[in-house]
């Protein structure tokens, strides 16, 4: 079998990137999310799961002609696990979407949350994810994927589109010179043919009155067909509808033919930990560990002993506005503190000498730190859980809260295992946000 040429595989996609930008501008940005459709809808609508699973089609068989296949992706180090959990998630939201709508209160995260899950899926099929797989890089992936490989090669799609393919062999020139021979005859018969059935018409028309009758139909049809008033309604109906929708799909399309191609293209050269170690910006002794982190640890542990005293005092929430500020302020500490010492372990990888985990004492701190932030999350648990919603009920941004803390749980558990067992815990953490969410948003609420 005569492999496909890089070329032709390139123009072939590029066009389908149009089709398929057409298919999201017309059909799920405008009919479906911007004039309100999917939000809150008590009827199906096909068009999101549809695009999901084009999409994702599009990419796995763009990837597979350019022979970037998943024993490609094993062999270069890079994950095979993360893609097909990505297309579950993106196959989850989308069909969540098509039963129930984006939900109230927190449908611009869902909307935003879907789009970069198909995003990020494609940095991962292709292999270009900076550590090869999902890691402590997430927002400098998440960076790329949305705003520097499809933006860089924005007019990709054109390129391709009109490159001309040098064509130097004698059997190429031979074929091309046959289908030229070939379509030319066919055109002359065709009109041979065109004239000759007219001929036989004319005369047979006046032996068969039912064939008379039908000849008249099919040419009263025909003329309909042609008629100025229907010819005006077809450029109407093309230059008001699909012209329009067509010359703004323009740019999307150039948009996810620069995410696939570009990122398919891409050196795909992942940075393991032992590059990240070799790096010259790991300047910070372990003392200076004990400075940050010990001052941290030392607030947290007066503000627990502050918040026992309140307990031990009967300073607790007895209305539901009190319940209200007391969950929503426990909720965004724990978002700040829990970010707070994510920075502070993100800077320990690239900064420190050594890594909190590997020396002991870093390690007993950074537990310490941790633990704290665990503290936080579980007392946000309980204000939000146990006080707010056991009380008062629940609603769609409260059950996005929930799903917050949950998560924000599972990443301080994660963390605390990595520092005494070598996990990928970044990783982890990432993929079971993307499912747990893609799980919430099944709910119909």
């Amino acid at each position: 079998m005569e492999k496909i040429s890089e070329a032709k595989v390139y123009k072939f996609f590029a066009v389908i990137s149009f089709v398929i930008g057409y298919f999201y501008l017309k059909h799920v940005l405008i009919n479906d999310f911007f004039e309100g459709n999917y939000i809150g809808h008590e009827y199906i609508k096909w068009h999101v799961p549809f695009f999901a699973v084009l999409f994702i089609a599009f990419t796995e068989g763009f990837a597979y002609l350019m022979g970037n296949t998943y024993a490609k992706l094993k062999e270069a180090g890079s994950s095979v696990i993360e893609p097909a959990i990505l297309i579950g998630c993106i196959i989850i939201q989308s069909v969540a979407a098509c039963i129930y709508g984006l939900h109230d209160d927190w449908w611009f995260y869902q909307f935003c949350i879907w789009h970069f899950t198909i995003v990020y899926y494609v940095l991962s099929r292709m292999g270009v994810l900076v550590a090869g797989r999902s890691g402590i890089f997430f927002p400098l992936d998440a960076f790329r994927g949305m705003v520097v490989i499809p933006f860089s090669n924005f007019i990709l799609s054109a390129q391709k589109l009109f490159a001309r393919t040098s064509h130097t062999s004698v059997r190429s020139k031979v074929k091309k010179q046959i289908a030229k021979t070939d379509i030319g005859i066919i055109i002359v018969s065709v009109i041979i043919a065109l004239v000759v059935c007219g001929y036989a018409f004319s005369q047979l028309i006046g032996v068969s009155e039912t064939f008379a009758a039908l000849g008249n139909g099919i040419t009263n049809f025909m003329v309909n067909i042609i008629s100025i008033d229907t010819i005006s309604d077809l450029v109407y109906s093309f230059f008001d509808d699909f012209f329009c929708y067509f010359l703004f799909s323009i740019p999307v399309g150039c948009w996810l033919y620069g995410l696939v191609a570009g990122s398919l293209g891409m050196k795909k050269d992942s940075v393991t930990d032992e590059k990240l170690e070799k790096e010259s910006y790991h300047r910070l002794p372990s003392y200076s560990a004990y400075i940050i982190i010990g001052s941290v640890c030392v607030l947290y542990a007066i503000f627990f002993v502050s918040a026992f005293v309140d307990v031990m005092s009967g300073s607790i929430a007895a209305t539901a506005p009190q319940a209200s500020r007391e969950a929503v302020g426990s909720f965004w500490q724990l978002i700040r503190v829990v970010g707070l010492n994510m920075v502070i372990m993100f800077a320990s990888c690239f900064f420190s000498k050594k890594a909190l985990w590997v020396e002991s004492g870093t390690r007993i701190l950074a537990t310490v730190l941790f633990v704290f932030a665990l503290c936080f999350a579980l007392l946000a648990a309980w204000n939000l859980v146990g006080v707010y919603i056991a009380v008062y009920g629940i609603t769609p941004r409260r059950i996005l809260s929930s799903w917050v803390v949950v998560n924000v749980i599972s990443w301080c558990i994660l963390i605390l295992i990595r520092l005494y067992k070598k996990i990928p815990a970044a990783q982890i953490g990432i993929l079971f946000a993307a499912v747990t969410f893609s799980l919430t948003v099944c709910g119909n609420f």
